[in-house]
């Protein structure tokens, strides 16, 4: 039996604890850190740490600081090669031990990809579940939030290059980095990532300047509206390889008539692409296509919208000159009126 009720003091009180300060000290631990669970701790509570200085020496982050270190980190997070480097010949890591007590041991490129898919699924509960508010046209000023955070001029790029445009490692032909796999076994924040880029297309497209809000400087207000729109204009040929990779080019027909000469060449870019293929195609050998006539044979998307656009325009053109024309006669009949009223 015990002989005295002495009570030991428990261990937590005899330590400080505190949670990270900032952003600013979150990122001192991520650089002087290079355990794989310290790592991947830190990527799960990075975007509940406050932006906010603690001390007046402090750089100054904001949000969009904090979605471009992940969506650095998050780069190639579905590429195991990516990852592979000729120097960790040999290395290999005891991680865990499996059901039956047999060491699991991961070479350093899994350690690596662990953590880039860590930071990627972050994004996923954080980033990329922005909310568009309205569709197609009515894509209105209550997006202020997309305004900020996603054509921001230190942000925007880092997004297009997140899913920028690259031949493919396997097969030919050109493929969009970091999309997942659209298949019944992707989860529910891959999926937001699908939604995230059909939005910001709709965004794009969708967006007037009279649904763009800068604040009452004038003169500022107008110089951030010309950046955006140059911004949103410059962007919107990535965003058309975007949408074929995800089959979702017809989305674009809404805005059809509104296609400008660099969405046409990139379209028409994409068409040429194509390749007729001998066993279905009629052709003595495999081959790309040398027309848009032929890209519509092959089955390209890309070059039936481009068919379509110029159907439209050129049709849209008569249509605009028939009606002038009908104008200008009404005119005349009406002039004509007048001056015969005056005689009598």
């Amino acid at each position: 039996m015990p002989t005295d009720n002495v009570v030991s003091e428990h261990s937590l009180l005899l330590r400080e604890i505190r949670p990270i300060r900032n952003w600013h000290e979150w990122l001192v631990l991520w650089k002087a850190t290079e355990n794989l669970e310290w790592m991947e701790s830190l990527l799960h509570v990075g975007f509940s740490v406050s932006l906010e200085r603690a001390e007046n020496r402090e750089p100054e982050y904001d949000e969009t600081d904090r979605v471009s270190f992940y969506l650095t980190v998050a780069d190639n997070w579905n590429d195991h090669f990516h990852f592979e480097s000729f120097e960790d010949r040999g290395k290999m890591y005891r991680v865990a031990d499996d059901s039956d007590g047999n060491s699991v041991r991961k070479v350093p490129a899994d350690l690596r990809q662990q953590l880039a898919r860590k930071a990627f699924y972050m994004l996923c509960q954080n980033f990329f579940k922005i909310i568009l508010k309205g569709e197609g046209r009515y894509v209105d000023r209550c997006n202020e939030g997309w305004q900020r955070l996603v054509l921001s001029p230190k942000l925007f790029p880092v997004i297009q290059n997140f899913f920028r445009s690259e031949k493919k490692r396997f097969g030919s032909g050109q493929g969009i980095c970091n999309l997942p796999y659209r298949d019944n076994q992707s989860s529910h924040g891959e999926q937001q990532v699908v939604t995230f880029l059909l939005n910001l297309a709709k965004f794009l497209w969708g967006l007037k300047p009279d649904t763009c809000y800068y604040g009452s400087d004038k003169e500022e207000a107008e110089k951030k509206l010309a950046e955006t729109l140059a911004r949103v204009s410059e962007a919107k040929p990535w965003m058309i390889e975007v949408l074929v990779e995800l089959d979702e080019l017809d989305m674009l027909r809404e805005w059809l008539l509104e296609l400008d000469k660099a969405c046409f060449a990139k379209l028409r870019d994409i068409a040429l692409r194509s390749e007729l293929v001998k066993r279905k195609h009629w052709v003595k050998e495999d081959r790309r296509v040398s027309t848009l006539d032929e890209a519509c044979f092959a089955g390209s998307k890309a070059a039936w919208l481009l068919k379509e656009y110029l159907l439209k325009k050129e049709e849209c053109q008569r249509l605009k000159t028939i009606r002038e024309e009908e104008q200008a006669v009404e005119e005349s009949t009406r002039k004509i009126g007048e001056l015969t009223a005056k005689r009598e």
